[in-house]
């Protein structure tokens, strides 16, 4: 008897529909690939700077209505690869993150609507080091095409919050608390490739 392979995707999609609290009258979720790129912007006393880092690719439930979009899913940065283009600050926020312990930044999305005029945006779960906070993230600049969608997480990081210190050079040259992050997050449907 031929087994249908389709089966244990199938089976997987529903019990993460389910994890993510659809109901059972709404269509199961479709599973789309996301790729993303993060920008972040951070005050010194001395000078400002912004780095950028490549999200790793990850999976994302989609529900695509012809009114709406709702999306959740899990996806991580290595600290390895944050870059502001200045090696002796990039070895330094590694040593803040505890890259060697802590590889990895990530942040879970609810299922939720990708709604731009909503007033608290989405609920991000961000982990960083051993803690995790929720942080309220604006969604902004979505576009949709039938098997493609883009939007922006912007959200704001207080490195207190997640208890991390920033060096002090000098003794007085020291980062802001409040980190600035723009997340560009693009999703394919790959049932339409």
């Amino acid at each position: 008897m031929k087994r249908n392979a389709s089966v244990p995707a199938a089976l997987l999609t529903g019990l993460l529909a389910a994890a993510w609290g659809a109901s059972p009258a709404q269509a199961a979720p479709e599973t789309w690939h996301g790729t993303g790129q993060v920008e972040f912007h951070a005050t010194s006393t001395l000078k400002d700077f912004s780095g950028t880092a490549p999200v790793e690719p990850f999976h994302f439930l989609v529900e695509a209505h012809p009114e709406t979009v709702t999306a959740g899913g899990t996806a991580t940065v290595a600290v390895a690869v944050l870059d502001s283009r200045h090696a002796k600050r990039d070895a330094n926020m590694r040593r803040m993150f505890d890259a060697d312990r802590f590889p990895l930044v990530s942040g879970v999305l609810p299922l939720s609507p990708l709604d731009p005029a909503a007033p608290d945006g989405v609920p991000l779960r961000l982990t960083i080091r051993d803690r995790t906070q929720e942080v309220p993230a604006r969604v902004s600049e979505w576009t949709r095409q039938p098997d493609r969608i883009e939007f922006n997480l912007e959200f704001t990081v207080s490195l207190q919050a997640f208890d991390l210190s920033p060096p002090v050079f000098m003794g007085f040259l020291r980062v802001g608390d409040a980190v600035q992050v723009h997340v560009r997050v693009v999703l394919t449907n790959p049932a339409s490739t």
